[in-house]
């Protein structure tokens, strides 16, 4: 009777192993920023939207409170304005008062890890950072020595603008009258080129130096960052 011998099987090799690692290395140094960078989106999408339901939400059971929002009081501070209407209808972990461009800023933080940032008479500006981390008090805002010019370097990558003018009967906030809206300050129209290619210092594009359109572009497209957002945000 024959015996049969199993043969010998083949194995790779030891450069054929660090070769095909080394290969998985350079596909995952490829793929992994832009996978992190997507989600990345999906969470700054999220929270966009919430605190957009969450601030709208507060105005609706404040008017039960403190009647029609057109009448809320402007002449007072961002601080007291936004304790008297807003503070006792959302959910909130801590609030600062504190110092940068204009001064009389507030910041709220909650517990999801978000800020919102107000500031000025009358409650009108707010600033969302998607993650409180990013919220540098020394520098929210700087003016440029040359120009004068506010300058946010951040808007549109680690906080966004928002604008709630409810009182105001002026052409320039005509889209931001009616609750917690992205900023569109002077916008016209509302279209993703007036966005993108206006030469407005609010622009949601490179070498603007305010970039407070860029919310009101990610909400033109249904709450989703485009997939051609001029940056990447944090």
């Amino acid at each position: 009777m024959k015996l049969k011998i199993r043969g010998i099987q083949p194995a790779f090799t030891l450069a054929e192993v660090l070769i095909t690692i080394g290969i998985i290395g350079v596909i995952a140094a490829m793929t992994l920023p832009a996978l992190i960078q997507t989600n990345r989106n999906k969470e700054v999408e999220a929270k966009l939207q919430k605190i957009y339901s969450t601030m709208n939400q507060a105005i609706l059971l404040s008017e039960i409170d403190n009647g029609p929002r057109e009448q809320w009081g402007t002449s007072l501070s961002a601080e007291e304005f936004f304790k008297k209407y807003f503070l006792p209808y959302i959910n909130n972990l801590s609030i600062t008062s504190f110092n940068s461009y204009g001064g009389g800023n507030l910041a709220v933080y909650f517990s999801d890890g978000t800020a919102l940032v107000t500031k000025q008479s009358g409650g009108y500006d707010y600033f969302f950072f998607p993650n409180a981390k990013n919220l540098n008090e020394n520098s929210f805002a700087i003016t440029n020595e040359n120009t004068g010019d506010i300058e946010r370097e951040g808007c549109g990558i680690t906080y966004f603008a928002f604008l709630f003018t409810p009182g105001m009967k002026v052409e320039t906030v005509k889209y931001n009258t009616k609750g917690f809206e992205p900023n569109k300050y002077s916008l016209e129209p509302v279209t993703v080129e007036a966005i993108t290619t206006s030469n407005a210092q609010y622009a949601c594009k490179k070498g603007a130096a305010n970039k407070a359109w860029c919310a009101a572009l990610i909400q033109l497209n249904g709450w989703k960052i485009p997939k051609d957002y001029p940056f990447k945000v944090r």
